[in-house]
């Protein structure tokens, strides 16, 4: 884990009293179907680098963060400037939620 990473880990843990969320700064491309299969009922912050041209449904991306908590990747969204997407990486979603869009 990098040292800004930990900082900004310990720092939101202290404000919030919650689990820590797992930033990664990567670089590489991958499918979202790959970078979902690495995380077993996780969410997950995926910075989007493809998309279907008919569908706008992301194909590839990069894993910027991590968590077990929804509301750590939102809060760690709001500071995403690229086209991103949270993700849970199961099929189906946790029993009580459901899913929104925005346009």
């Amino acid at each position: 884990m990098q040292l800004w990473t930990l900082i900004d880990t310990l720092r939101r843990n202290v404000d919030k009293h919650v689990w820590p969320c797992y930033a990664f700064p990567m670089k590489k491309s991958e499918s979202i179907e790959q970078i979902r299969r690495r995380f077993r009922r996780e969410w997950l912050l995926v910075g989007v680098d493809r998309l279907d041209p008919h569908t706008q449904v992301p194909l590839r991306g990069r894993l910027l963060a991590h968590s077990p908590h929804r509301n750590e990747m939102y809060d760690r969204w709001t500071d995403v400037k690229e086209l991103s997407v949270v993700l849970y990486s199961e099929k189906t979603l946790p029993q009580g939620y459901a899913v929104a869009f925005r346009a």
